[in-house]
């Protein structure tokens, strides 16, 4: 399948055979209708759901390749993360960078996209190891993160962005997203501040569903409504942040409606990389909308 969102690379610094990227480049898939994506979905989980889940109740070690390794090394696959009885593959297999599954998933994607001279990026987050790891890529990258001292020199909130109309060649967050009150504006922001023809690249929890959830959303006077039972993420600088949305393929759709030319998500399944579906069970009737596992997903708009 073709890859819309492939550039012609001029890469900082040659790629060694078999390593992570060389990896990840070919067997990454993109969709860009949801209708494929959902018939490759139920393929999968078909096929593979019983043995992905033997392997998260199994824990132990798995053999996978980080970024800039040609050779494969033994990592974690426990988390403390869990979806009853089974480690949440999303958040295993932390890599000696520091990277979990689908910090590693995003950080190739954007190394895959990578050119020398477009490499300005904006990360919403600082000082973690996704951070570390896209500097050591080459890229030139603007951290920040929302925290409560407005004062922060690093503070942005991604709903109302103090950098300049475009000002960046791509727009990076992991796992954001499903925070943001507004999502539609924090979209419409990243947008504003990428070059044209510059791209979104991000992860957040996709469900292989057409129409997302609401959760929770904030009263005009500010109080918090509640439609669902609260969904709490653990996050690098909390010790937990309230979910407001599961996201499902009409994410995609918000995207075009904020001017991206060109939207999708890219699909990755390689267990060399530790990247499985979540194995994520069909949750209880306290929560109806728990669609089940997610693919692991990266999520990609072009300006």
């Amino acid at each position: 399948m073709k890859r819309f969102f492939q550039k012609l690379l001029i890469r900082p610094q040659p790629r060694p055979v078999n390593s992570a990227l060389e990896i990840y480049e070919t067997k990454a898939i993109e969709f860009h209708e949801f209708e494929p994506l959902e018939t490759f979905h139920k393929g999968h989980f078909a096929t593979e759901r019983e043995t992905e889940a033997a392997l998260s109740r199994r824990g132990g070690q798995a053999a996978i390749y980080r970024p800039w390794s040609t050779t494969a090394e033994d990592v974690s696959i426990a988390t403390p993360a869990m979806f009853l009885d089974m480690y949440n593959f999303r958040e295993s297999f932390v890599d000696a960078l520091g990277l979990n599954a689908r910090q590693r998933q995003l950080l190739l994607s954007v190394q895959s996209r990578l050119e020398m001279g477009q490499n300005k990026v904006l990360l919403f987050e600082h000082k973690t190891a996704l951070h570390r790891a896209l500097t050591r890529s080459g890229a030139d990258v603007t951290s920040s993160h929302y925290v409560e001292n407005r004062n922060d020199p690093h503070f942005q909130d991604m709903q109302d962005l103090t950098f300049n109309d475009e000002s960046f060649d791509i727009v990076v967050h992991s796992d954001v997203l499903e925070h943001v009150p507004d999502y539609r504006a924090a979209l419409s922001e990243c947008k504003r501040v990428l070059k044209s023809g510059g791209l979104l690249i991000y992860t957040a929890p996709f469900f292989p569903i057409e129409k997302s959830f609401l959760r929770a959303e904030h009263a005009a006077d500010g109080r918090l409504i509640r439609h669902l039972p609260d969904e709490i993420h653990g996050d690098n600088l909390t010790g937990g942040i309230l979910a407001y949305h599961n996201f499902g393929w009409d994410l995609i759709e918000a995207q075009k409606l904020v001017g991206f030319d060109q939207v999708g998500v890219e699909v990755c399944l390689a267990p060399e990389l530790g990247l499985f579906s979540t194995n994520c069970p069909i949750w209880t009737e306290l929560d109806p909308p728990q669609p089940g596992n997610m693919l692991p997903i990266v999520i990609l708009g072009q300006a």
